[in-house]
């Protein structure tokens, strides 16, 4: 029940369900909250994005950090890690684009979320 109360909020919230259901399952309760709280207000739920796009880049920052302490003793891995993610940043920014200056903030974070999961289920214990 949760999940399709949460794809109807961040539906109205122009957050398109399709997307939600390739994201992330770490979105924060917070994040949640937020855009139910905001409604229809573009303004607001463009925040809830922001604060929530801090959040997932700080899970992908983290899972980075440990990916490449990892490859520590494979220099030619690290490099290719480091090419990899470089080159997803340019996807991420230029799919979430809208036009010149406005970026889809739901896109950016269901695509760091969903990039932080595939970059933590790296990460050997």
């Amino acid at each position: 029940m949760k999940s399709v109360l949460m794809i109807a909020v961040l539906a109205a919230a122009g957050i398109p369900s399709v997307a939600l259901a390739q994201g992330s399952p770490h979105l924060s309760p917070a994040f949640e909250a937020c855009v139910a709280r905001a409604g229809n207000n573009t303004v607001q739920r463009n925040v809830c994005a922001q604060r929530e796009a801090g959040a997932q880049d700080d899970r992908l920052n983290k899972a980075y950090q440990r990916v490449m302490r990892q490859l520590d003793s494979n220099p030619s891995a690290k490099l290719a890690l480091r090419d990899r993610q470089r080159r997803w940043i340019a996807e991420r920014d230029y799919t979430c684009k809208i036009n010149g200056n406005t970026v889809d903030g739901g896109c950016v974070v269901l695509k760091t979320a969903a990039r932080a999961d595939e970059l933590e289920s790296q990460v050997r214990f």
